[in-house]
């Protein structure tokens, strides 16, 4: 019995692994939406600051292609709404997706044509790692404060990021709302392994 137990937790952990990997790769965010898309009526600078890009994300660019590009430029580009110096090569699909991949920092995307630029269809986006931002901490289950001076205890809770579990006995509860299909698989996964290694060891 012991033994078959054991293959069903090996099956589950390989299960983890895998949707591990698949959660790692990022959320993907449409650009724009919802109710607007990568053209001259959407308020692209305020579409932009209601997204949390990190490392890995993806942009999708949703368009006319027969009547508009995107360019990935420098931030002088951006500011002079120039494509004379591209970062890569135009997308033209109408249906674009760009990786957040290297470094963290800002990126800068604009219509490649004279005048739409200038009248707003830009983007500037600021790409973060995983980690930043991680600032919400549930204060500490003891009852003892912490003494003067001292870090507060507690459990720092990150959204985006991996699954918090903690887990007390006969409790689990989760943290760091996911931001995507594949965290909430994982954190599923995780509640079934950590149950599954809980009756194992009892």
């Amino acid at each position: 019995m012991a033994s078959s137990l054991l293959a069903a937790v090996a099956v589950v952990m390989a299960a983890a692994a895998t949707v591990f990997v698949g959660a790692a790769s990022g959320a993907s965010y449409t650009v724009g939406e919802p109710g607007g898309g990568w053209d001259t009526q959407t308020n692209l600078t305020a579409w932009a600051s209601t997204v949390d890009l990190r490392r890995g994300d993806q942009l999708v660019f949703r368009y006319d292609a027969s009547a508009y590009d995107v360019v990935e430029v420098t931030r002088a580009g951006y500011l002079s709404c120039s494509a004379a110096s591209p970062v890569s090569a135009a997308l033209r699909t109408g249906n674009d997706v760009v990786r957040l991949d290297g470094a963290a920092g800002w990126r800068y995307f604009i219509y490649g044509v004279e005048g739409r630029c200038a009248a707003g269809m830009k983007l500037q986006v600021r790409v973060t790692d995983a980690g930043a931002g991680c600032n919400n901490t549930l204060p500490s289950p003891s009852l003892a404060p912490a003494p003067p001076g001292a870090p507060s205890p507690g459990i720092n809770i990150c959204s985006g990021g991996p699954p918090t579990v903690i887990m007390t006995p006969g409790v689990i509860s989760y943290g760091a709302a996911p931001r995507s299909s594949a965290n909430l698989s994982s954190s599923l996964l995780v509640a079934m392994v950590s149950l599954l290694l809980g009756i194992i060891v009892v």
